[in-house]
């Protein structure tokens, strides 16, 4: 090459460092550094020191003193200190995208309902949990999430999901079974347990049982796989962000891909021998009958299947596992809830006109997602420049719902807001506080959880079997310690102690 072209070449990779840095620069520190002041300027401030975690600190924090509900300080410190000094609208750093966390039900109402498609899920959220979530419904947005809800939509009928009772009927019933020939073979009456795990592996077996039509499923390595990629999510927060930093083939992204080819191939595997078991009118399951759709491919139901597994264990787990909490915890409600069982079932099992029936058991669901909500934050990003209430939010803005603080705010809930009373919601959600917007764990708009009807039955119905076969006490090793790793869980899992019923 003669020395025009070498110092041509030399030019252009100069050029290409040149526009690599100042991009670099552009995307993580001019843009947010001039989001930040566009927020000031409205009076809006928040932490100065960017950046603060996504997620609570899984190891390291201690235990709660005590077993308390008022769990804000504990799970989100950073939001209870910016809330204390600027209000219950703050800024705050998602590692390099600047947001404001929210808490104001006026705000909330234009972001789920009037603003809703001027913002979309996080840029940085489905980086960290795309390992989990990848091309599913979840972190779709725009056309990709209308055409892939449209696919989703039919599983969640009201029809099909009276359908799926006796599933769940057979698969808690299969693990009651269980729980009885562990307490007898301790030779007591009597024996500690704890669920948290056992929360997990049943609701991945019910995903099976509804979705593919399989009793014997795979369900250990499926519940594995998304545990260790749930907490290679985590490991990676702080330097996910960098660019190129989840392709460089080294330790964590190495184990990432290794366990996602795992998770992929199983799920892969499960769809492909549901498809050779494909008779005509024997393809009711949820699979089934997308298989039967030419149009939606392999790849699509894959990665819905997927997300299906991991919703199940990643929300309703926590939440039954809060939920044996709070039975532990108050004895009188734990007793109620048993006797509306019985008189409801009558020694039998729920059938679909049941569950409407089991009130007691809906309103204890509610003020334990109240108190400890599955999803303590709903994160958004600004598309197009827009205005929530008096604010104006800039394009490229985060906006992220603060849960925790919405569920515990004294001048909407009263002054019993950080105690367990499911009595508030006897009239329904509606009217439970002093504005309807103050109770949504399922999101809200639009975008609320499609599966919210079928998750409320299934919780109902694992938890109406559970009273009708045990009673539950608190195990003296429990240790309260709420934690966010995405999902707001029991760090140090729900040990109880089962005792089963003699007159069942």
């Amino acid at each position: 090459m003669d020395v025009i072209s070498v110092l041509l070449v030399a030019l252009v990779l100069a050029l290409s460092v040149l526009w690599m840095v100042c991009s670099f620069l552009m995307r993580y520190y001019w843009v947010p550094s001039a989001l930040r002041a566009v927020m000031e300027k409205q009076g809006i401030r928040g932490s100065p020191n960017p950046p603060n975690p996504i997620f609570d600190v899984f190891d390291g924090k201690p235990d709660m003193k005590e077993i308390s509900h008022d769990i804000l300080p504990h799970v989100l410190p950073w939001a209870a200190q910016n809330m204390k000094f600027y209000g219950n609208v703050h800024l705050n750093w998602w590692l390099r995208e600047p947001r404001i966390v929210i808490s104001e039900p006026k705000m909330i109402w234009d972001l789920f309902m009037k603003k809703h498609k001027d913002f979309v899920k996080s840029h940085f959220i489905k980086l960290l949990s795309d390992d989990i979530f990848h091309k599913g419904l979840f972190l779709a947005n725009g056309e990709a999430w209308a055409r892939q809800r449209q696919i989703v939509a039919p599983r969640y009928y009201i029809d099909e999901v009276k359908a799926m009772v006796r599933a769940v009927n057979n698969a808690t019933s299969q693990v009651m079974a269980k729980w009885e020939a562990f307490v007898k073979d301790s030779g007591d009456v009597e024996r500690e347990l704890d669920v948290q795990v056992e929360f997990m592996c049943l609701n991945v077996d019910v995903v099976a049982r509804t979705t593919l039509g399989l009793e014997d499923n795979d369900f250990q390595n499926i519940l594995k796989y998304n545990i260790t990629l749930l907490k290679l999510q985590n490991d990676q927060e702080t330097w996910s962000w960098l660019p190129f930093a989840r392709l460089i083939p080294f330790g964590i992204n190495v184990e990432r891909w290794k366990v996602r080819k795992q998770l992929n191939d199983l799920v892969r595997k499960q769809v492909r021998e549901r498809r050779k078991k494909m008779t005509e009118g024997n393809n009711i399951d949820f699979i089934g009958k997308l298989l039967d759709n030419p149009d939606v491919r392999e790849d699509v139901i894959v990665a819905e299947l997927k997300t299906l597994y991991a919703t199940g264990f990643i929300s309703l787990a926590p939440l039954l596992s809060f939920t044996m909490l709070m039975l532990a915890l108050y004895p009188s409600w734990q007793e109620k809830a048993r006797q509306e069982v019985d008189q409801v079932l009558d020694g039998e099992v729920v059938s679909p006109k049941d569950v409407t029936k089991l009130i007691t058991i809906e309103m204890i669901l509610q003020e334990t997602l109240r108190l400890y909500p599955t999803m303590p934050l709903i994160p958004r990003v600004c598309i197009k420049d827009s205005m929530l209430g008096d604010v104006f939010i800039p394009k490229g803005l985060g906006v992220s719902v603060n849960v925790v603080a919405l569920h515990h705010d004294r001048d909407l809930w009263g002054d019993d807001v950080n105690e367990f009373n499911p009595s508030r919601f006897k009239n329904g959600t509606a009217t439970a506080a002093k504005h309807p917007m103050a109770f949504m764990p399922f999101a809200y708009g639009v975008r609320t959880c499609i599966g919210r009807a079928f998750s409320e039955v299934q919780c109902k119905v694992i938890i109406a079997i559970i009273l009708q076969r045990f009673e539950v006490k608190l195990s003296p090793n429990y240790r309260h310690h709420p934690v966010i790793t995405g999902p707001l869980i029991p760090k140090n899992g729900m040990p109880v102690i089962l005792k089963p019923r003699q007159n069942f």
